[in-house]
């Protein structure tokens, strides 16, 4: 019994977390206590648990047919503010982002300098195009503890980082699943 309450408070806490993290809390906030209520109050009952859990599962079904990405339960995109070239000393990387407001995502990582990215992400582009125009973002990434921190470098430009930040706020379910596996 206690395995299988654990398995759906585990569901519950990551749809909390997608939930949160997808700005989706004051529409769905109440049916999360309710659920999260009804398990703490019927923790023994496998019936309940079960009934709960496909609930669950029916939410999540629902969201993704939105073109909602779950994994935003697991991982988190955050802009944080400009770095230099030192930020490879505490664990970042060189990234080059192209976005357009479609969403549609294209990227590159790797040790060469920003420039040199992006003239290897451009000639990617020439044959493979996008179906949409993009914007470029000189970055740098870094994957800690579920969450994808990303900092505009000494060459991007301020504005450009403000809009960065607003396409985040707005599209962060587009990147997660873009970025999902970038280490």
């Amino acid at each position: 019994m206690g395995d299988k309450f654990a398995n759906v408070w585990v569901l519950l806490s990551d749809t909390d977390r997608f939930v949160s993290r997808a700005g989706l809390m004051p529409r769905y906030e109440k049916q999360l206590r309710d659920w999260r209520s009804t398990l703490q109050h019927s923790r023994n009952d496998t019936d309940v648990c079960q009934s709960v859990r496909e609930s669950i599962i029916d939410f999540r079904k629902e969201r993704r047919a939105e073109g909602w990405e779950l994994r935003l339960g697991s991982l988190d995109v955050r802009v944080k503010g400009f770095r230099s070239d030192e930020a490879v000393n505490v664990g970042f990387r060189r990234m080059v982002l192209m976005i357009g407001e479609g969403g549609e995502v294209r990227y590159i990582v790797g040790s060469a300098n920003h420039i040199q990215l992006d003239e290897e992400l451009n000639a990617r582009l020439r044959t493979h195009p996008p179906t949409e125009p993009l914007t470029s973002h000189y970055l740098w990434y870094r994957r800690i503890e579920g969450v994808l921190e990303l900092a505009g470098a000494d060459s991007e430009p301020r504005e450009m980082l403000d809009e960065l930040v607003e396409y985040v706020d707005r599209n962060k379910s587009a990147l997660v699943r873009a970025l999902y596996k970038l280490t």
